[in-house]
């Protein structure tokens, strides 16, 4: 595949379209799901429209998080719809009705993939010709990729990269619970660092660890990180929150320094 450098004029304009962004990793455990329930919680916080999709049949974090988080943080009334859908990506056919009326929608859209479906998205991709029926209703395709150490994290980066080109934007997640940013030496000295960041315009995040103390009592009550730092509503003791408050912070300046391929401006 021929890869063409983009230009500054490029950029501005595919940074003002609606997005559609896939969180995707090849193996479980690399910290996919916290990825997505990051930028949901920032979209949410922010009152950023985001329709926010669940693709993880096995282990829906996402869902069990934030299905009751509406803008703003609010609580959603009992027995309404739920903010986060859930659909299985990796079945065929049953994501095709989001396909369908793609061009009706008005928000961002995020979709959390399940581990190991680097197969079915790359089908999907090409069967659906999912890249030209995105930029014809008007969205523009990031692809958040959250890196782990293997080659298998690697090539699963290399696949879609081969298979989409300059037609989608790149956001690579080095997840730093499995150590410091420049110990990922196999990524760092991959061909396919150099054509993601240097001839894709990709943008590379770090993922801090948060202190597991305050991580577990998230985790363990599915909290979404804003309620878990409030103050006036949290559970949490007040060392886990502080942690955590400053996790978030932190973590939100990140994430906006890829804010034009994530929906939330330059």
């Amino acid at each position: 595949m021929n890869y063409i450098m983009a230009t500054k004029s490029d950029k501005s304009v595919s940074s003002a379209l609606k997005r559609l962004v896939f969180i995707y990793g090849d193996k479980g455990g690399v910290g996919k799901s916290a990825v997505a329930r990051l930028l949901v919680d920032i979209y949410r916080y922010e009152s950023i429209g985001c329709r926010a999709i669940d693709s993880d049949t096995s282990n829906a974090d996402l869902y069990r998080c934030y299905k009751r988080v509406g803008d703003k943080g609010i609580g959603l009334a009992e027995g309404g719809t739920d903010a986060v859908e859930r659909v299985d990506f990796t079945v065929r056919g049953e994501a095709d009705y989001l396909i369908d009326t793609l061009g009706e929608y008005k928000d961002l859209l995020l979709v959390d993939l399940p581990a190991r479906s680097r197969d079915a998205f790359t089908s999907l991709i090409r069967e659906l010709d999912l890249l030209s029926v995105a930029e014809e209703s008007g969205y523009r395709v990031t692809i958040v990729h959250v890196l782990g150490k293997t080659r298998s994290s690697v090539s699963a980066l290399k696949d879609v990269v081969e298979l989409c080109g300059n037609q989608a934007d790149y956001v690579v997640v080095k997840n730093l619970l499995f150590g410091e940013s420049h110990t990922f030496s196999r990524y760092d000295a991959s061909q396919t660092r150099k054509k993601v960041v240097e001839q894709l315009g990709g943008i590379e995040l770090n993922l801090q660890e948060m202190f597991w103390t305050s991580w577990d009592v998230i985790e363990d009550n599915d909290l979404p990180f804003r309620t878990a730092v409030d103050a006036e509503n949290t559970i949490l003791q007040r060392s886990q929150r502080t942690r955590a408050y400053r996790w978030l912070m932190d973590m939100t300046e990140e994430v906006k320094k890829a804010g034009k391929y994530l929906g939330l401006g330059e």
